[in-house]
This record gives structure tokens, C-alpha cells and sequence, in this order.
């Protein structure tokens, strides 16, 4: 391991992290499921925070080793002029598709929560603290990731860097 791979994989992680953070605090407020003026969290809001959370950070951990693997490629390429913008659009298109991954996992567990529970409202089921529901959709969320993992992480390698070898008679 390379410690400029390191180091920019660790600032990744925390950055990504936060951006994640924003987005469901986001999320949450464009679906109305945590009002300002609360003062105490509702344990159905946090199962559904941290599902998404847990969901995230599966999906996060298949692409760090990913975008150290393709920092430390770049870093000894020798073919590579600009590594720094090289590894940027890499990290880019990584932390993007956790992005996606992890949005369309989500959206997906609900729309098959639709078909098996019917139209619930979240706002709803939070104020009613609703706990079983969001354990049933906890669970399906981050047994859905894990089957989703290998696929993922199939799909980010089509965007690792390759490497030039000679071929040698």
C-alpha cells in the first residue's frame, strides 16, 4: 500500500461520508419524516436512518479497495501524465455509483414493501412509531445489498485503470 493511496482513500471516506450524511438529512426532510421542531429522535426514525446508513457503508467499504487499487495503479503508471485529475474522475465515478447503488437499493426495498404491505406513508409510520415495519424494511434493505455486493462490485471493475504490459517474444 502506497501512503498517498492511503491518505486519499481515508479523505475519500470521510468526505463521502459527510456528503451522505447531508443527503439523507435531505431525503428526510423531502419526505417529511423528521420535523424540526422535535426534540427527541423516534426509534423509527433511526432504524430507517441507520439502514440506509449500513446500506451505504457496504457499498462503500467494495469501493475504497477499489479506488485504492486504481490511486496506486495511476500513482506508478507510467503512461499517465495528470495522475491527480486521473484519480479524481476514478473517485468521481466510484463514489457516484455508491451513490446510486445505495438510492436504488432503497427505492427498490420500496416498491417491494409497496406490493407487500400496500401504500404506507412514512410520515406516518414514523409519528405512529412503527417499529416492526422499519426492522422488516431495515432488514430487506441490507439483505438486498448484500445480494447486490458481487454485482457492484463487478460492475465498478469495468472502470478500474488498465495495465500496460509489455508482451515479450
Amino acid at each position: 500500500m502506497d501512503k498517498q493511496s492511503l491518505f486519499f482513500t481515508c479523505l475519500v471516506a470521510i468526505v463521502s461520508t459527510l456528503l451522505m450524511l447531508m443527503s439523507m438529512q435531505f431525503l428526510a426532510k423531502k419526505l417529511n419524516l423528521k420535523p424540526e421542531e422535535q426534540e427527541k429522535i423516534k426509534i423509527s426514525y433511526t432504524i430507517w436512518y441507520v439502514s440506509i446508513l449500513i446500506t451505504y457503508f457496504l457499498f462503500l467499504k467494495v469501493a475504497l479497495e477499489l479506488i485504492e487499487n486504481s490511486i496506486e495503479i495511476i500513482i506508478y503508471s507510467k503512461l499517465i501524465e495528470n495522475t491527480f485529475l486521473i484519480s479524481m474522475q476514478k473517485i468521481t465515478i466510484f463514489i457516484g455509483f455508491t451513490f446510486f447503488f445505495t438510492f436504488i437499493s432503497y427505492f427498490t426495498v420500496e416498491k417491494i414493501l409497496q406490493l407487500s404491505f400496500g401504500t404506507r406513508l412514512d410520515t406516518i409510520e414514523i409519528e405512529k412509531e412503527n417499529i416492526g415495519y422499519y426492522l422488516i424494511k431495515g432488514i430487506l434493505l441490507i439483505l438486498f445489498t448484500f445480494s447486490l455486493i458481487t454485482i457492484f462490485e463487478h460492475f465498478l471493475k469495468w472502470f478500474l485503470p488498465t495495465i500496460e504490459t509489455p508482451f515479450y517474444h
